[in-house]
């Protein structure tokens, strides 16, 4: 799955970035909150502790590269939307943010002992540049570990909104087209792109995400104003078909509340690598 001729990179590249950029700020208010679930099972993964180096690709605003700090490892937070790495700045000071492209990363051969991608690899136009990058600055015995959303069909909360496009509005608005949403949400394929990137004793597993909202209402202008292609995805719907979409979320939604807050759960694969 390389080449894929029907995806302009360029451009692709250019919308994630300045989508990114736009909603930085509600991003992280809300995704990177969600996301960061998931923070210390990554860090595990690549056994990260005191002085370990390590590169948080995609870093968006910083939240797992304050994780790392933490534990006293050495961090730098690389991410291409220069909103994000502004706020990385302010909130997490100690932590070296650079804005940089994941598919040619500004690192010399074999600077870091782990490097980690939380949800980012579906946005990059050429996913297999991210990962041979992130192997080339690797040192040998060094760990890389991404993440990616597993498809509706194992994630209720992405059931519930693609559902609804579906069924009310139109999934195939006019927006770049990019890489399959969860190619990498299913393991086999996480697997065989570590495997031929060149990566060894590589590992899955799932991990369980809770999305949680204080009123179903609070869903889509939620994801409207945190994502950079699901939000103009359901923006981009005619006026009728946002008010079915919202209509049949919030119905969906319902099912559940607990103790009077919408708790859904959802899931991401834990892919990792190790450099030989």
């Amino acid at each position: 799955m390389t080449g894929d001729p029907s995806i302009d990179r360029e451009a692709f590249k250019q919308f994630e970035r300045d989508g990114f950029s736009r909603v930085a700020q509600g991003y992280d208010g809300a995704i990177a909150q969600v996301t960061s679930q998931v923070n210390e099972a990554i860090l595990d993964a690549v056994e990260t502790r005191a002085g370990t180096r390590l590169l948080d690709v995609a870093c968006g605003t910083g939240w797992l590269s304050a994780a790392a700090l933490k534990r006293q490892a050495i961090v730098i937070g690389l991410d291409y939307a220069e909103n994000m790495v502004a706020i990385g700045r302010s909130r997490f000071p100690q932590v070296e943010f650079r804005v940089g492209d994941a598919e040619n990363l500004p690192f010399e051969p074999n600077e870091f002992d782990a490097v980690v991608c939380n949800l980012g690899i579906l946005h990059f136009p050429e996913p297999e540049k991210a990962i041979a990058q992130s192997l080339r600055v690797l040192k040998s015995g060094g760990h890389y570990a991404f993440t990616c959303w597993t498809p509706p069909a194992r994630n209720p909360f992405m059931a519930l909104i693609l559902g609804a496009v579906q069924t009310y509005g139109i999934i195939n608005v006019d927006l770049p087209p990019g890489p399959p949403l969860f190619r990498f949400g299913e393991p086999e394929e996480c697997k065989n792109i570590l495997t031929a990137s060149g990566f060894v004793s590589v590992s899955l597993r799932e991990l369980p995400i809770t999305w949680t909202f204080s009123r179903p209402q609070d869903i889509v202008p939620t994801i409207i104003a945190s994502s950079a292609r699901l939000g103009p995805m359901l923006a981009m719907q005619t006026q009728e078909q946002r008010h079915d979409i919202e209509n049949a979320i919030i119905e969906g939604a319902k099912k559940y509340a607990i103790n009077g807050v919408i708790q859904i759960p959802a899931s991401v694969v834990l892919a990792v690598g190790c450099k030989p």
